[in-house]
């Protein structure tokens, strides 16, 4: 069985006069639709390794088979791999079932309490030995492990839905050290939707200590985090809350381990992300009896699911080709070490309506930030006016193009619609003396 890679002012009379003067902003553009895809999170997987290895073969098979129709993405183990971390037989049940990460949907695990050689000592010398850091090396999706040369600690990140994640999974019972490792990872990813596995975190509706420690210390104060998944407990729940930076996080826990029956053993989780309508559906189903658990606690879907959009941005030159124009009036010049590429643009101010556009192809609707880059110079325009075309109409911001020329300067953060329609301008209609510069605009989205 395979398991393949996945892989940004005028005053009011002037802004009266822009807003009749130029051209209104076009009708936004459709989005594109981001794909629905599928995460599966597999619960305590203990005594199927033990007793019924079949049943887990089914699971991973099922993954396998339904890979292209549910559009898999990933998998996601919470934990105790293995009832007992000193037995092979159980560790080779597993390996046989889940496959190498390498093949055809990529898994990462979180160990669980069972999986370690000590839970005093927390130490994993056997959970590595069998699902080392050099398996999960070569996949595209692979991003590092704490201890660095070990694989205790661990995250990926791929992209789906039109979207970036990123997958932390940390082993049973996390230390500050690992919690500060942790930290420095979502951190360092702030565009990408981040989502925690980890063994031990809740009991149904209620955190445990672990939980309230990780929750406190980690995933509360990150701005990125979307969602949690755990086993442990022989339970099923969710938990919503805010984290401090106002994000919704959804905290979800399911384990159906049973050592004296078989078929409980046997239910994954199906998990379908449609970034459209913004919604996480959550089915339980076993492949080894092919049936679900359609109880509350187990089949249910989460609504407003605000994802965090790829990090984008554009930079349109004076010379970048079909998105700069301006007419014959503004004239070029190589005078000043400060431009941005080769040359840039410069116009005497005059009231009339003779802007130089920028024009920008914007990826989705959302909020981004527009920087202007000019080289300054004491003998330029005091107050250039900028004209920033947003869905709600043409907005101005005046720039003294005197001083801090030789760098970005942000206009600030504006909604900007989807297509091709959108544009920044540089105007010559100023109350302010010397030569108005136009050499370069970024957009960066924000949110």
């Amino acid at each position: 069985m395979r398991i393949i890679k996945t892989s940004r002012v005028l005053g009011t009379v002037l802004a009266v006069l822009m807003a009749t003067v130029l051209p209104g902003p076009a009708a936004p553009a459709q989005e594109l639709a981001a794909e629905t895809f599928t995460i599966v999170m597999l619960p305590d997987t203990q005594y199927a390794s033990e007793y019924w290895p079949e049943v887990f073969r089914a699971q991973m098979q099922w993954v396998d088979d339904q890979r292209t129709a549910r559009n898999i993405k990933y998998v996601l183990h919470v934990g105790d791999v293995v009832d007992n971390s000193d037995q092979l037989a159980q560790w080779n049940n597993s390996k046989s079932a889940m496959g190498l990460p390498t093949d055809d949907v990529p898994y990462i695990i979180g160990p669980g309490n069972h999986d370690l050689d000590s839970t005093t000592t927390r130490a994993a010398t056997r959970y590595n030995t069998h699902y080392p850091r050099s398996t999960f090396t070569g996949l595209p999706s692979f991003g590092g492990t704490y201890p660095a040369n070990q694989n205790d600690n661990t995250y990926h990140t791929f992209t789906a839905g039109g979207v970036d994640w990123l997958v932390v999974a940390m082993k049973y019972a996390p230390s500050a050290a690992e919690i500060t490792w942790a930290n420095s990872v979502v951190s360092a990813h702030p565009h990408h939707n981040a989502i925690l596995v980890t063994h031990a975190y809740q009991n149904g509706v209620t955190k445990d200590t672990n939980g309230t420690n990780l929750w406190t210390n980690l995933v509360s104060k990150q701005a990125n985090f979307r969602f949690t998944f755990s086993g442990h407990y022989v339970n099923a729940g969710v938990i919503t809350q805010q984290g401090t930076n106002g994000n919704t996080v959804h905290q979800i826990q399911a384990d159906y381990q049973n050592a004296s029956q078989r078929d409980p053993n046997s239910f994954l989780r199906i998990m379908t992300v449609d970034p459209n309508n913004k919604t996480l559906d959550v089915k339980t189903y076993s492949p080894f009896l092919n049936t679900y658990k359609t109880d509350a606690a187990n089949q249910f879907v989460l609504s407003n699911i605000d994802l965090i959009p790829p990090a984008w941005s554009t930079i349109v030159d004076n010379t970048t080709a079909d998105r700069f124009t301006a007419s014959a009036n503004w004239g070029t010049s190589t005078y000043s070490t400060q431009r941005y590429g080769a040359d840039y643009r410069f116009a005497d101010p005059l009231s009339v309506s003779d802007p130089a556009w920028y024009k920008v192809n914007i990826p989705a609707t959302g909020t981004y930030q527009v920087a202007v880059w000019y080289s300054a110079n004491a003998g330029y325009n005091d107050a250039t006016p900028y004209i920033v075309v947003t869905p709600s109409g043409n907005q101005v911001v005046n720039v003294n193009q005197r001083a801090n020329g030789g760098k970005w300067v942000s206009l600030g953060n504006f909604t900007l619609a989807a297509g091709d329609d959108n544009k920044v301008g540089v105007s010559r209609w100023t109350a302010g003396t010397g030569y108005v510069i136009a050499d370069a605009v970024k957009v960066t989205r924000i949110s």
